[in-house]
């Protein structure tokens, strides 16, 4: 083969750059892509990437070619990244004008001209309006819209009067967690507060599940808590796009316990923010809002205090001021009652003392018309008594010698029988009386053989021992009979 007829591979990609710069030489394109495979080299301010586009139906990749930013096209990047708070990087779906490179040794590429934020931010905004609509076309029971504004059963919760017992779901480097607990213990009300940390990635989307994870481990834990705080510190736009999350959003619009977001971003806010009970816009934030939420429960503790003193003041006081117009009118009746009655008694004392003056008159007058009624009186009664004794005295004294008569006989026949009956003369009949023990008795089952006995005769005493007791018949002194 003639060394003519071939090309060496430089001549053959400088006829290719020739003819594309020919054909392409000052055009600019405007494409949408999604970027790739991104590198950047800080000192010589260089970007290196792909763009590629895909399928929306199979996510398949149907399109790639090379990219890369230098010089006013860095500075365009870094413009983009400030006014989105979206970084350059891989993933993003982006809206560039780009012009055509082909360069020898590093082939076909695109060189990035501009960028257009407003288009990346679009597509965020778009996505996060769908998952949006999403959640409240297809669980209405949990999120409603209401004109701007979401609706949830978490954001339904009322708060507790004093939060003090929380979890908080953060990232364990979190320098936004560290402040939010800063501010938080160190209040200038001296509130205490009982923290337990539930650590996780809080960032980028793929992290999503690490995050619903945790939120269910504060639930299955168990314990009481206030409220549920979700801090994150400052970061670019695609690192909150976490927090518009579909999953995350429905379980924070379910979660049972009130949930206080402090994600710190300074524009929309995310997903996450609006399903929640309070949204605010930095961890330090955040717990300002609790520190403030517990505040105005003391303030109103104060102020329904200050009230109650009022009140009972302003009670007392009207009190008192009854009573003491009780206590005049009492005093005033009190006087007029005891002047109304000094003027009664005065009068009743001069109506008694009249009275009695006018008694004891008529009582001298009557005593005096009596006096010598009852001065002969006695002596009438006396000389009438006289005669009426008179009278009786004979029969008196005749009836008590009949009496004095009939007593003596009476007297005389008692002494005869007591005569009659005494020991004496029974033991002068030939009777005797038996002791036993040194005691008189008849009953004979008190006399045993063998026992000694008295026996008591007119004149003497006979002490005897029973030798023999049987049965007596009773004959001896009964009458003869035919007499």
């Amino acid at each position: 083969m003639n060394n003519s007829s071939h090309l060496t591979l430089s001549q053959l990609n400088g006829i290719i750059q020739s003819k594309l710069n020919e054909a392409f030489f000052m055009q600019q394109f405007w494409i949408v892509a999604d970027i790739t495979e991104h590198s950047f080299k800080q000192k010589t301010d260089y970007h290196y990437f792909e763009f590629v586009e895909k399928d929306v139906t199979t996510n398949l990749i149907v399109a790639k070619i090379k990219g890369a930013a230098w010089g006013n096209a860095s500075q365009r990047i870094k413009d983009f990244e400030a006014s989105t708070g979206q970084k350059f990087t891989n993933n993003i779906h982006v809206l560039v004008k780009v012009s055509i490179n082909f360069h020898k040794v590093f082939g076909l590429s695109l060189e990035l001209i501009e960028i257009d934020p407003s288009f990346t931010l679009g597509v965020i905004e778009t996505k996060r309006q769908e998952t949006l609509l999403r959640l409240i076309t297809n669980y209405p029971a949990y999120i409603q819209k209401v004109g701007d504004e979401y609706q949830t059963t978490n954001s339904s919760l009322e708060l507790p009067p004093v939060i003090s017992k929380i979890a908080v779901i953060s990232s364990q480097t979190s320098a936004g967690n560290e402040d939010f607990k800063h501010t938080l213990f160190n209040n200038s009300y001296g509130y205490h507060f009982e923290i337990d940390d539930y650590f996780t990635v809080v960032q980028n989307e793929v992290n999503a599940r690490l995050f619903l994870d945790r939120l269910l481990d504060v639930f299955r834990s168990g314990k009481n808590y206030d409220a549920v705080i979700i801090n994150r510190g400052g970061g670019s736009q695609t690192d909150f796009l976490i927090f518009d999350n579909f999953k995350i959003g429905l379980a924070v619009a379910k979660f049972p316990i009130p949930i206080i977001t402090g994600i710190g971003h300074q524009k929309n806010e995310t997903i996450t923010d609006l399903m929640a009970h309070t949204s605010t816009k930095t961890p330090t934030k955040a717990a300002e809002f609790i520190v403030t939420h517990n505040k105005m429960f003391e303030d109103r503790l104060l102020s329904f205090q200050q009230t109650i003193i009022i009140k009972s003041q302003s009670f007392l006081a009207h009190q008192n001021f009854t009573f003491n117009k009780i206590n005049s009118r009492i005093i005033n009746s009190s006087r007029t009652s005891l002047e109304k009655s000094k003027l009664q008694l005065i009068t009743l004392k001069q109506n008694l003392t009249t009275s009695c003056l006018n008694e004891i008159s008529e009582a001298r007058r009557e005593i005096s018309s009596k006096r010598f009624v009852i001065a002969s009186l006695p002596k009438t009664t006396i000389n009438n008594e006289k005669r009426a004794l008179s009278r009786i005295s004979p029969r008196i004294l005749s009836a008590s010698n009949h009496i004095i008569s009939k007593e003596k006989l009476a007297l005389k026949s008692a002494v005869s029988l007591i005569n009659v009956i005494s020991p004496e003369n029974i033991l002068k009949k030939g009777f005797a009386i038996v002791k036993s023990n040194g005691e008189i008795t008849s009953d004979p089952n008190k006399f045993t053989p063998g026992a000694e006995i008295e026996v008591i005769l007119r004149s003497q005493n006979i002490k005897a021992t029973v030798n023999t007791k049987k049965d007596y018949h009773g004959n001896d002194f009964n009458l003869p009979t035919g007499i």
